[in-house]
């Protein structure tokens, strides 16, 4: 797989990350809420 160092493949990986992150903090604060709820 060749890196090619340009804004766009940078920018693409900054929204995989901050799209994984915000799947991690739904992981851990639903189940609180949930369980909140009920």
């Amino acid at each position: 797989m060749i890196n090619f160092n340009n804004k766009k493949s940078s920018k693409t990986k900054r929204v995989f990350a901050a799209i994984i992150i915000v799947i991690l903090v739904l992981a851990m604060v639903l189940p609180m809420a949930v369980s909140a709820f009920i």
